[in-house]
């Protein structure tokens, strides 16, 4: 008799065990590498989708690009542009139960003000003068000048995301200390399991869990899987159940089973361009205005991605529009709309006679180096097919692939004369990309400082930048500086690429917006 009821709480013991388990809606994704210790002011191998995941910031940037209420529920801006006044989001809880509040705010801008060296590359760090609290839930942000950019530089995923004050370190240093990841986000880091997995589960203290009816997805389980082929074979083996990310997706792979029934691809509007940079001083004027007027864009964008993406003249994403500084509620209205278009035709004869009537002694075959990232497959196959393009105007590329950090260095040192370059997307473009290109940290302050007017761009950068938000005369500064570095030939706008994810069909509601770095997980169901 004993034996019996022995075995018969054994089984209602698995039994409750096995509904827990099944209770568990979990969601298992590829990535490439480690997301990292997510620090949340931290770089590099800290990865952008999964800190977005873990913190959030006074503002946020909704899938359309519409600037929203994030952490503050409303904004003010003086009239001179220089303090900004939030009302904060009350009951809003850190992911270990303590309360998001004004003095959470201060201390964590305190932490990246002691460290402004780090963040030097955004404007607003330079900007920023102090931060004050008015009360429990009103701060107070003062700038030591006017500064455009600055709400949509505060959605930033890094550095102005906020931790937990009982995570800091005494010093407030979070550049020599990686915290606990605390935040007050969807989902909460629980395991990481270095070159294997990372693992999160739902934040249950999470104030915005209601919109997504309690978020469907309890755990999500992000497997290390370097390799691409595999990746995709261990979704059709049913090991995952998603793999998302334009970086992560090769072009071949993407199109290889955009006709399966088995699984369903995903793409976005377009969410940042690829540009051909030609450095101002390595190539003269009209050898740049040559080489932009004989390039077949359609043609050569045709030839990489298929139709899957569009090419493009425009520069930015955005186009020639500022964004919107107003305080707006969650909307499906677009703040963007990249329109698809055909691009310039080439000329080859017009091309041709810029290169004789400017230099009648030129002797053919012109030769120029491309350089590209050796790591990047698209690369390669666009600068193949703009070599044999440009033989027509006489002008010989020798492709040179080089691995990651070599490129970049060569990019930022000046040491190329024609490369590739991917602008940033929203939030970052147009003001914050604009701002970049002040300071010798990317390519752009290199490819431009042969340029004769390039003292009159920065000028015009500099005045747009320091406009009050409320000015009208921002929009007019933006055309000006776009219209001259459209002139200067010294980027060629190729493709706008697009944002890509293949799942199993059983994945719902994946509706992917125009941020890059974004996975919205709480919006994923079955």
């Amino acid at each position: 008799m004993k034996m019996s009821l022995y075995k018969i709480l054994s089984i209602l013991f698995w039994c409750f065990a096995c509904n827990t388990l099944v209770a568990q809606n979990i969601l298992r994704v590829a990535i490439t590498q480690n997301v990292g210790a997510l620090n949340p002011q931290g770089y590099n191998t800290n990865a952008m989708f999964a800190q977005n995941m873990v913190y959030e910031g006074l503002v946020r940037l909704d899938k359309n690009g519409v600037l929203s209420p994030s952490l503050a529920i409303s904004w003010e801006i003086s009239n001179d542009g220089k303090v900004y006044v939030f009302a904060l989001r009350e009951g809003v809880q850190f992911s270990n139960g303590e309360s998001f509040n004004a003095d959470a705010v201060v201390l964590n801008f305190e932490s990246i003000l002691k460290n402004k060296v780090r963040h030097s590359w955004c404007g607003l760090i330079h900007a920023l003068d102090s931060v004050k609290k008015i009360d429990d839930s009103h701060i107070e942000l003062h700038l030591k000048y006017p500064y455009t950019p600055t709400l949509y530089e505060l959605s930033l995923i890094r550095p102005f995301r906020f931790l937990a004050p009982s995570a800091f370190p005494p010093d407030l240093d979070l550049i020599k200390h990686d915290p606990k990841p605390i935040g007050t986000g969807p989902y909460v880091l629980v395991d990481s399991q270095p070159g294997i997995s990372d693992s999160f589960k739902k934040n249950e203290y999470y104030w915005d869990k209601h919109r997504y009816n309690g978020i469907y997805f309890d755990t999500i389980v992000m497997r290390v899987i370097f390799d691409p082929n595999t990746k995709l074979s261990a979704l059709k083996s049913g090991q995952i159940d998603l793999i998302y990310g334009y970086d992560i997706i090769p072009i071949e792979m993407f199109l290889q089973i955009w006709h399966d029934k088995n699984l369903k691809t995903y793409l976005s509007e377009p969410i940042f361009i690829t540009s051909l940079v030609l450095n101002s001083n390595k190539l003269p004027a009209y050898m740049r205005e040559a080489i932009a007027t004989a390039i077949n864009k359609q043609e050569l964008v045709r030839g990489v991605y298929g139709d899957m993406q569009p090419c493009s003249d425009w520069l930015f994403i955005t186009r020639d529009t500022l964004p919107n500084f107003q305080p707006q509620s969650h909307t499906q209205k677009k703040q963007y709309d990249f329109i698809s278009k055909s691009c310039q035709a080439p000329d080859t004869k017009k091309a041709k006679a810029l290169l004789t009537q400017a230099n009648p002694t030129l002797q053919a075959p012109i030769k120029l180096e491309l350089l590209y990232s050796g790591d990047s497959p698209a690369q390669k196959m666009l600068a193949q097919i703009l070599a044999y393009e440009l033989q027509s105007i006489g002008i010989e590329l020798n492709l040179s692939a080089s691995e990651p950090t070599i490129y970049r260095n060569r990019q930022l040192n000046g040491n190329f004369e024609i490369s590739f370059n991917d602008t940033w997307g929203v939030p970052y473009e147009p003001l914050s990309i604009l701002y970049s290109m002040l300071t010798p940290s990317h390519i752009d302050f290199s490819a431009q400082s042969g340029l004769e007017n390039v003292d009159t761009i920065r000028t015009l950068i500099t005045k747009l930048l320091a406009q009050n938000p409320h000015s009208n005369n921002a929009q007019t500064l933006l055309k000006q500086i776009l219209s001259l570095l459209s002139q200067s030939h010294v980027y060629i706008p190729l493709t706008a690429q697009r944002n890509k994810a293949i799942a199993n069909k059983d994945i719902k509601g994946i509706q992917m917006g125009i941020l890059s770095y974004e996975i919205p997980f709480w919006e994923f169901y079955k």
